[in-house]
């Protein structure tokens, strides 16, 4: 036996989501690739790119926090658009960089950019925990933007204000259930291989959850909850959907984050990982596998 022996784990994730299928393989499992959440970018001018750009340059912000590693590329490739790339790279190196996770960290540093802060423990990579962190700097009277994801968390903005700086938002891509040509090229020119959402694979997938043919359902970001959730209730699913996953269904989640969005919809998280990586998420469905042989059995 390797853990997963004859389970049927869908995966909702549209990024690194045949490395993901790779793992279950391996612990003997069968993947089912059904992605839930697309990206496409916003248009720049609109999303405030290009002034974040200029702003950073007219050294006109202190702090600058990157919460993405799609947006950071996006951010770069507007920078080199204007013809001011190293300008805001030089520009950035004066600055201090907060960095949400490694993936921002990898993505400014790939273009010569040092990063200043990240936090350590990969519980605090949320907006809660990158205010933690900022609190222990001097906020009073500062400038801090936001270089968000594809989608806000209004908290941070409140909480860096309440300790006196002055917060500029930006936003280059939102997240979606379909992927934008747009948005794959950002995945791209990250090296992800991706798998776009569709909305006949997403309804296939309910109604395969619903049916019993699906096992393990995993979520590795929130807006992959939150879209399956979207188009369940969309189509007259989401009740039966949260029955079948509050029942025999086993839900994993890559980390809190994603958690509190599954748990939003009233449906419980069986498996989340202490690190909110996708090898230990594995891992540690493998273990409650092995504990609870028959999965959900005993779940009321």
């Amino acid at each position: 036996m390797k853990g997963l022996d004859g389970l049927t784990v869908a995966i909702t994730g549209s990024r690194r989501a045949s490395e993901l299928a790779h793992l279950i393989k391996n612990f003997g499992g069968v993947p089912y690739i059904a992605p839930t959440v697309g990206i496409a970018s916003r248009e720049l001018r609109e999303a405030g790119a290009e002034e974040l750009v200029r702003h950073v340059i007219d050294g006109r912000v202190d702090y600058v926090v990157f919460m993405t590693g799609p947006g950071t590329f996006t951010i770069m490739d507007m920078a080199e658009k204007l013809g001011l790339k190293q300008d805001f790279i030089k520009a950035l190196n004066s600055l201090t960089i907060v960095a949400r996770s490694q993936k921002p960290k990898s993505a400014l540093e790939k273009h010569g950019v040092k990063v200043d802060i990240v936090p350590t423990d990969t519980h605090d990579n949320t907006a809660e925990g990158i205010a933690k962190e900022m609190k222990k700097l001097n906020l009073s009277g500062k400038r801090a933007a936001i270089l968000w994801h594809g989608s806000r968390d209004g908290n941070l903005g409140r909480w860096l204000e309440e300790d006196g700086a002055k917060v500029f938002e930006y936003q280059v891509y939102e997240y979606g259930s379909t992927l934008a040509e747009s948005g794959a090229n950002i995945l791209e020119k990250m090296g992800f291989r991706f798998a776009p959402p569709e909305i006949e694979k997403i309804l296939k997938l309910i109604r395969g959850a619903i049916d019993g043919k699906i096992d393990v359902i995993t979520f590795t970001s929130p807006p992959s909850a939150r879209n399956l959730f979207q188009v369940a209730n969309e189509h007259n699913l989401k009740e039966k959907l949260v029955d079948v996953m509050n029942g025999k269904l086993a839900v994993v989640a890559v980390g809190m984050p994603t958690r509190k969005a599954i748990e939003e919809n009233g449906v419980r998280v069986d498996v989340m990982p202490d690190v909110y990586k996708m090898g230990p998420m594995v891992k540690a469905l493998v273990d409650y596998v092995k504990v609870n042989p028959s999965l959900k059995s005993g779940k009321t």
